[in-house]
């Protein structure tokens, strides 16, 4: 039975339930030149069309009238009935033998072949994914990559027979190293394939990195970002602000959390303001650059970010003690730098650099209807603290409010940023920078709405 493969849909289906009356409960011990082995899960099409999921393993192979049957072990009543196309060979072979190789090529990384090549020169061929996803090109990768190891598989067939012909068993010895001989040159050019395809995902990201942050630092508009944010945020932050001017009991209960959590961190606060006014101070704008300049941004790694801050001088001293192996409870810093001019009225685009100086964290730029709304205004840099909040939370959607006078200003003697989560309620992190809620009272809070992207 052939079904057209984009036809098919991939469901489990476990082909013992149906045929086990007709086997034993334990299998002879498999013959190495029918048996396979699959380093990662090999997803395949059942006999009525489904997923035939094949889990990493040992499997002996053999036919099964229409069809081939996986054997997991030596167990049987664990067998899979999978589809096969069928066809014809030119492997000069005395015995079956079945190879299982993946693809090698671009277009076949997702593609894993398991042949049955029989010595009348028939053959059944199966054609199994990585991910499961049946794509156009599947059958004709797959017929490539199958034809590739038969011919592997006769090179190293007359090879071995030159050898071992004096060998008692030397067709078996023949069948098996031709066999060994088509999965391994498989497997290797597989892998060389995975590691080139990575290369070029990895320049092509970098590309693509470089391309945002150099139009985000010309003050251009970042079209998509722009389209898909700023409507939706703009929605968010009025109702933010409205919640809190209007909702006593909500604006009570925010401005509660806030003064305890600024209480319990005020140790910080003396370091990270020094920080703040020394990112935006003009003599340390190179300094930034060696952190935010577009290549440096979208191609140093997190641990050399982190040494850059450290020797600018703008990682706080509990973050450069901790980092030589002091035990503290888990927290992140951010360094964040903001762009104006060209992306509309009301709205900011900026990057932002997340760190715990123990090697892990993330670079994300960000986009919202808060702030710069010119190039006049150029650069502005802030530096934040976030206590036990997990590193997807920088990720996506989040909000902030930005406040000068009441409780929270009196605990840090000033303007400070508050980094709420997206629902506006739990407080994540408090930073500084030039101008943070200047003149704004609690009850009046400057709300921002931001969506983030990680790079």
């Amino acid at each position: 039975m052939q079904v057209p493969l984009s036809k098919k849909i991939l469901s489990v289906f476990v082909a013992c339930t149906l045929f086990s009356p007709i086997f034993p409960a334990q299998a002879s011990v498999p013959d190495e030149t029918t048996t396979i082995t699959l380093d990662q899960t090999v997803h395949f099409t059942g006999t009525d069309g489904s997923d035939v999921v094949a889990d990493p393993g040992e499997y002996s192979v053999e036919p099964a009238e229409e069809w081939l049957r996986l054997i997991p072990g030596t167990e049987r009543r664990n067998a899979l009935l999978i589809e096969v196309q069928k066809g014809t060979h030119e492997v000069k072979v005395e015995i079956p033998i079945v190879i299982s190789t993946p693809g090698s090529e671009p277009d076949e990384l997702d593609v894993h072949v398991v042949q049955l090549l029989n010595p009348d020169g028939t053959s059944m061929v199966a054609t199994g994914t990585y991910s499961g996803i049946q794509s156009r090109g599947l059958f004709d990768a797959a017929k490539k990559a199958a034809a590739r190891a038969r011919a592997a598989a006769e090179a190293a067939r007359r090879a071995a027979a030159a050898k071992a012909k004096q060998a008692a068993e030397a067709t078996r010895i023949a069948a098996l190293k031709a066999k060994q001989a088509a999965e391994q040159a498989a497997q290797a050019a597989a892998a060389k394939a995975r590691e080139a395809a990575a290369k070029a995902a990895q320049f092509a990201k970098i590309t693509a990195c470089k391309a945002t942050v150099g139009a985000m630092k010309a003050g251009k508009a970042v079209a998509g970002f722009m389209q898909q944010v700023l409507p939706t945020a703009k929605q968010r932050r009025d109702s933010a602000q409205n919640q809190f001017k209007n909702d006593a009991n909500y604006r009570n209960q925010l401005l509660s959390q806030i003064t305890n959590r600024l209480q319990a961190y005020q140790d910080k606060v003396p370091e990270l303001k020094h920080i703040a006014l020394a990112m935006n101070n003009p003599q340390n704008r190179g300094k930034l650059d060696a952190i935010f300049g577009t290549d440096n941004f979208c191609t140093d790694s997190i641990a050399t970010m982190d040494q850059k801050l450290i020797q600018a001088g703008l990682s706080p001293q509990f973050a450069v003690v901790r980092g030589r192996g002091a035990d503290d409870s888990h927290f992140y810093m951010g360094y964040q730098i903001s762009f104006g001019g060209g992306v509309g009225i009301g709205a900011q685009v900026g990057l932002m650099g997340v760190t715990d100086f123990r090697g892990n964290g993330g670079k994300y730029w960000f986009i919202g209807p808060q702030g710069i709304t010119n190039a006049a205004v150029g650069l502005t840099a802030e530096v934040a603290f976030f206590p036990n909040v997990p590193l997807s939370s920088f990720d996506d959607w989040g909000a902030g409010v930005g406040l000068s006078a009441g409780p929270p200003s009196k605990v840090v003697s000033g303007a400070v940023d508050v980094m709420l989560d997206e629902t506006v309620k739990q407080f994540q992190g408090f930073g500084f920078g030039p101008g943070v809620g200047f003149g704004v009272s609690p009850v009046d809070g400057a709300f921002s709405y931001t969506h983030s992207w990680k790079y």
